[in-house]
């Protein structure tokens, strides 16, 4: 019997989290023919008194397996084969791995197995997304006040203090000599000509960030009217791909103030599964807009100058040498896509260019 004939026998049902389950028998015959592939996979890999390892006789092994397990061997090395074909005949779009289940086994009868896999979900956008950008208008960023200048100078400025090697009466050193805030101390921070043009980068500095700050906001906005709008049933593995990139990102960011991710979980009294249950919402509301823009992109064709994605790729492996330079092009790939996307949700004509998309999502 051909795989063909055992993969239409098997049935399909349809799962919550877009995931489908399908179950059906495998003629025995079918399994015999992997039985001495398994037989031999498992005695090489066997260590046994008296034998080196992989070259255990077939008899001994399979004494010391047994039937079953030999024959639970043959369905795996079945499987490798017949999945794919199964995947291609139900016209299955799959994501990750299958879980597959033995429900029934004997020697010499047909084997029951159910197979469960997550496939990639529809997503329904929401009628009215291209409107969105223009029922939220671009708010004015307010200027920098004199007060958030002067205190962007005084923390310069402390950072410029001189430890003071006089002690006082009370035998402690006074306090840190703080500089002068005149055209030297401004010119001791940079190319600036006086304590003026200090002050008017910073302020320029200070409104920029504002500006900054007013298009993400607006960019949060726009990002949740669309979601609200949008229907999908996200499988649980796109969650968990989230949930650890927020972990990794978070190992990251811990283990560069000197402390193992395990010292900062003491010291925060959690598990590991007390923040993953913490970060679950925030994953599966990613998961979602990642699912909503590749969508985005493949109905209205966006993508990514190859030249770009090179440049940016030739960027990050200076910085990252020992980068997988296929799984770099990757993400990158994605999170210009990405920003594109979400350009085009904001109404923005802006082009892309290799600095223009750090606040890429």
């Amino acid at each position: 019997m051909k795989f063909e004939d055992v993969a239409k026998a098997f049935s399909l049902e349809r799962k919550p989290r877009s995931t489908v389950e399908m179950s059906g028998d495998v003629p025995a015959a079918l399994i015999s023919e992997y039985r001495q592939s398994a037989l031999t996979q498992l005695a090489q890999e066997m260590e046994l008194p008296g034998f080196r390892k992989g070259k255990v006789p077939h008899d001994l092994a399979l004494k010391k397996l047994g039937e079953m397990g030999v024959l639970e061997e043959a369905v795996e090395l079945f499987m490798r084969d017949f999945y794919p074909e199964l995947v291609e005949l139900k016209k299955l779009d799959v994501v990750g791995r299958p879980d597959i289940r033995i429900t029934k086994m004997a020697p010499g009868n047909p084997v029951s197995l159910v197979i469960t896999v997550a496939t990639y979900p529809e997503v329904t956008l929401p009628k009215n997304w291209k409107a969105l950008s223009e029922k939220m208008p671009l708010e004015a960023a307010p200027e920098a006040t004199d007060e958030e200048v002067n205190q962007t100078v005084e923390s310069l400025r402390q950072s410029r203090a001189k430890p003071s090697d006089i002690v006082g009466a009370d035998g402690k050193p006074l306090p840190p000599a703080l500089p002068e805030l005149n055209d030297e101390f401004a010119k001791s921070l940079g190319a600036f000509e006086n304590f003026d043009a200090l002050r008017a980068q910073i302020k320029k500095g200070i409104g920029e960030e504002k500006v900054r700050a007013a298009k993400d906001a607006r960019r949060s906005k726009i990002i949740d009217a669309l979601l609200e709008g949008v229907t999908v049933d996200i499988p649980d593995v796109f969650v968990e791909s989230e949930l650890e990139k927020m972990l990794s990102q978070m190992r990251e960011d811990v283990g560069r103030f000197g402390m193992t991710f395990d010292d900062y979980l003491k010291r925060l009294g959690k598990s590991e599964a007390d923040i993953r249950g913490e970060f679950k919402a925030q994953a599966q509301k990613r998961a979602k807009l990642q699912l909503t823009l590749n969508k985005l992109a493949q109905d209205e064709k966006v993508e990514v100058e190859p030249e770009l994605v090179e440049a940016e790729i030739k960027h990050a492996l200076e910085h990252f040498p020992d980068a997988n330079p296929e799984l770099l092009g990757i993400h990158i790939q994605t999170v210009l896509r990405n920003e594109k996307v979400l350009r085009m949700l904001e109404g923005s004509s802006e082009p892309l260019t290799p600095s223009s998309h750090d606040h890429a999502h």
